[in-house]
């Protein structure tokens, strides 16, 4: 796990401000890597590559950039391969010598064999460049779920492009256009987050999950995503029964969580008490029974968002080293600004404080931990997709009663009125209520502004339309995977993780687990009035009912008492010193509106955060 940032000019020589560049982009991603500093040139001075090492796996010899046997080809890597001993040992059967153990290496053995298509042989968490000097190219990768990031820009007059983990690594670079995107604006007011590929900045943008690009003076830039998680089609599920398939999820997921522990140092575990934590937990009881891992959760001082007793529960019949994480509002909030900043681009999840501030005490103790994201995601989690199950049954089944159409005529009418973005930003408001008014989005931006604005919601529409062609909750899946997993889940584990320098890994983001799971029968997933069925159902037998069949609670802090105490006089000084930039394009007086009526008590804690965290990150 790591920082990563280059530049690749191939039709001009470097210049002194892209030596002067890369030193300070270093410098920027240095909490990515404390454990080793390098940037190379190559390619005659068409190129550096530079990383900030987090030391994982090979510790001694797994410095990068990485080479091949004769070095005309080159990585930088942020992430694990984890299936890398797997391909280490068809690579050396086929004649490749290896300089280390590192599981970076294998990328450029097998991008010699394989080219560009090596992407298919890769289990893991990654962004990386390879740099071919015998054609002259650079090949960046996101790998198929989003778990790391790789922001790039193109290069102001001439050809190539500069690109980084982090955004705040490309702010020093000269020529980039910082240029507000007023529809990626749009898009965030909406959702909380910015989907890639765009930023906030014309002239930064990010590869999407499962998304290449290749880049060179002959060849120019090209981009194409290689991996996109669809569903099968309606009808085509598995005839597989329910109890084989609990059976193959226990297979399938005690599987990734053994490649994710080839590690050099300690890896340890997150525990929130929840379904998707408790399992790998009890997993890795099951694997390594003689090992005693180390266990963290958040404890909260309020006994409505605290989950420590479930986790404590589960810590004791799992015999962990468990430790508590307790911390107060005051804490919080002592990094409330310093958080914001460290995203860059406008992020909306304010479950950022308490992941941030776990991932810090964790730190104390590990480098490696595992983490439940994903779990909602693979088996149907989230509570909107039971309540819309149980409303498409209605039309499911043959004998539906008058009352049946009745409502279901009713809920149509309903569902017009909230549009498919409600799966895309996944609140936990009941249907029949739009968690946020995404249609009048527009309507904030100034007249010069508004016809972008509705681009970026017409884009929003357009994605939702597309990933609604299947049947409801499975096409809500796949909408929760292509989008909301790797621009918000992701971006806040990674950024809160590595703040910190620690490396989160996620056995549920396993593609041989995903795949499968996509093919099983929607009705798989629910039971009790619940998402998960079967990952409840493949948790060992002393898991006390009391967890296996507990509801899901959010990750979340009490924003909603915090705007109305701690913070109501920053987010009322926010709007009242709105920044001039953000003034030319978009009216502060929705939220006076919000932040007024938040006060009287009703709850705008979502929208209102987004204005305050749009204000904070588009000052000059």
């Amino acid at each position: 796990m790591c920082g990563i940032y280059g530049i690749f000019s191939p039709g001009q020589v470097l210049g002194e401000s892209d030596y002067s560049w890369a030193q300070e982009a270093g410098r920027r991603l240095r909490h990515r890597g404390p454990d080793g500093h390098v940037c190379l040139e190559r390619s005659a001075k068409h190129c550096l590559l530079g990383h900030e090492r987090l030391a994982i796996i090979d510790l001694e010899c797994g410095t990068q950039p990485l080479s091949n046997e004769d070095q005309s080809v080159w990585v930088i890597c942020n992430g694990e391969i984890y299936n890398y001993i797997e391909l280490r040992q068809r690579l050396i059967a086929k004649g490749h010598r290896f300089a280390s153990q590192s599981d970076c290496e294998v990328l450029v053995h097998l991008y010699e064999d394989k080219g560009t298509e090596l992407l298919d042989d890769l289990e893991g968490m990654f962004a990386f460049a390879i740099l071919d000097e015998r054609k002259g190219t650079i090949f960046l990768a996101r790998d198929r779920f989003g778990e790391k990031p790789l922001y790039w820009t193109a290069l102001k007059g001439r050809s190539g492009v500069a690109f980084a983990s982090e955004m705040k690594a490309l702010f020093s670079l000269s020529g980039v256009d910082r240029e507000f995107d007023v529809a990626a604006i749009a898009q965030f007011l909406t959702l909380g987050y910015i989907p890639a590929p765009r930023t906030h900045l014309h002239g930064v943008r990010k590869l999407m999950a499962g998304e290449a690009m290749v880049v060179g003076e002959k060849s120019g830039g090209k981009t194409w995503r290689y991996y996109v998680p669809e569903l099968p089609p309606e009808g085509n599920s598995s005839r597989i029964s329910r109890d084989d398939a609990v059976e193959r999820v226990r297979e399938h997921l005690l599987q990734s969580l053994r490649i994710r522990l080839r590690s050099d140092v300690p890896v340890a575990a997150f525990l929130s008490g929840g379904i998707d934590s408790t399992f790998v937990v009890t997993a890795l009881k099951e694997i390594a029974p003689s090992t005693k891992f180390s266990t963290f959760c958040a404890s909260f001082e309020s006994e409505l968002l605290d989950e420590a007793p479930f986790a404590r529960e589960v810590a004791e019949q799992a015999g962990t080293d468990h430790h508590e994480v307790r911390f107060s509002t005051p804490e919080i909030l002592s990094s409330f600004d310093a958080l914001i900043d460290h995203f860059d681009e406008p992020f909306g999840d304010y479950s950022m404080f308490p992941t941030f501030a776990v991932c810090r005490e964790a730190r104390k103790m590990c480098t490696v931990v595992l983490s439940g994201d994903g779990g909602d995601e693979c088996f149907g989690g989230y509570t909107n997709l039971f309540r819309h199950y149980s409303r498409h049954g209605i039309r499911r089944f043959p004998g539906v009663n008058l009352a049946g159409r009745a409502a279901l005529k009713v809920w149509k009418k309903s569902w017009r009125g909230i549009g498919p973005l409600t799966f895309l930003s996944h609140s936990d408001e009941d249907l029949l209520r739009a968690p946020y008014p995404y249609g009048k989005v527009p309507s904030y931006f100034l007249p010069e502004a508004r016809t972008e604005a509705l681009q970026g919601i017409s884009e929003l529409e357009t994605a939702a339309r597309r990933h609604a062609r299947l049947a409801f909750p499975r096409s809500a899946i796949e909408s929760a995977t292509m989008s909301y997993l790797p621009e918000q889940i992701m971006v806040k584990v990674d950024r809160a993780s590595m703040r910190s320098a620690l490396e989160c890994r996620t056995p549920f983001l396993d593609r041989t687990l995903v795949e499968f799971v996509r093919t099983l029968p929607d009705e798989y997933h629910f039971e009790r009035g619940l998402g998960k069925a079967l990952l409840r159902r493949a948790l060992p037998d002393w898991v006390s009912d009391r967890i296996r069949w507990r509801g899901k609670r959010g990750f979340t802090p009490p924003l909603a008492d915090w705007l109305r105490g701690d913070l109501r006089e920053q987010m009322k000084s926010t709007l009242e010193d709105f920044p001039p930039e953000l003034e030319r394009i978009l009216s502060p007086a929705p939220a006076f509106a919000l932040y007024t009526s938040h006060q009287s008590g009703e709850n705008h804690a979502d929208q209102l955060f987004r204005w305050l965290v749009l204000s904070r990150r588009c000052r000059a």
